[in-house]
């Protein structure tokens, strides 16, 4: 039996046993994915990684060895089959300063899913209590939270929130949980160091300036909708990184 038959045995076999599997060639790599009925598998395709689920009452064929190849399976799917990317690569966590948090694709955008809680510049916790930083996050003066953001990611800029509004809408509901972005109620700090808000209200910093204030969004218990407005610049508020 020569090598060819014995590698054909080993992929039928292992899709009898439920796996996405992959073959190998020697000059170019993985060569196709094989996913059984009702499997999903997570594979780069024409440079994007994809989530495929295969719907289909058969084992499902992707071949992956040249870039022609996978644009044409993506152009052709079968019918029950769905191919579908995410503006967070699939991914549900990511490391900034050295720790991880979570994060979510919500339509063309990737955001933090909970508040950065990066000691820099003028930053602090709430009542100047550390736990309350595990808890929410830090919050911070608007200079430095426009530099807060790791490489890679950034403070949203004003239309930015504008777009996440656009894909979830305005409900609190929505930027508290369903979406995923997952709001907390962080409160803040002004500029003579006093405290306010903890568990009943949450601010979010953009990167857009107005005069000596800045754009930002609230989250108000009291409140069913997210509310835009301008804050000085000086007080403390939380910050989301956004995916560049």
């Amino acid at each position: 039996m020569n090598q060819r038959i014995i590698l054909m045995l080993i992929i039928a076999l292992f899709a009898m046993l439920g796996f996405a599997i992959f073959t190998v060639n020697g000059a170019s790599g993985v060569a196709a994915y094989y996913i059984d009925p009702g499997e999903t598998y997570i594979a780069t395709l024409d440079g994007r990684a994809r989530k495929i689920t295969n719907a289909t009452s058969y084992t499902l064929f992707v071949p992956v060895r040249t870039l022609t190849e996978q644009q044409s399976f993506l152009n052709n799917l079968p019918a029950g089959v769905t191919a579908l990317t995410n503006t967070c690569e699939w991914e549900t966590t990511a490391i900034l300063w050295g720790t991880g948090y979570p994060i979510v694709g919500i339509g063309n955008q990737c955001w933090m899913a909970k508040n950065l809680n990066y000691a820099t510049g003028s930053s602090w916790c709430y009542d100047n209590n550390a736990s309350n930083c595990t808890t929410y996050g830090r919050l911070y003066n608007w200079s430095t939270a426009t530099s807060a953001c790791p490489s890679g990611w950034h403070l949203p800029s004003d239309a930015e929130f504008t777009t996440l509004e656009s894909t979830i809408g305005s409900a609190r509901t929505a930027w508290m949980s369903t979406s995923g972005w997952h709001g907390l109620y962080g409160g803040r700090r002004n500029a003579y160091g006093s405290f306010y808000y903890l568990g009943a209200h949450g601010f979010w910093w953009s990167s857009t300036p107005v005069s000596s204030y800045a754009w930002f969004r609230n989250l108000n218990s009291s409140n069913a909708y997210v509310n835009r407005d301008t804050g000085g610049q000086d007080s403390g508020f939380s910050v989301r990184c956004l995916r560049n």
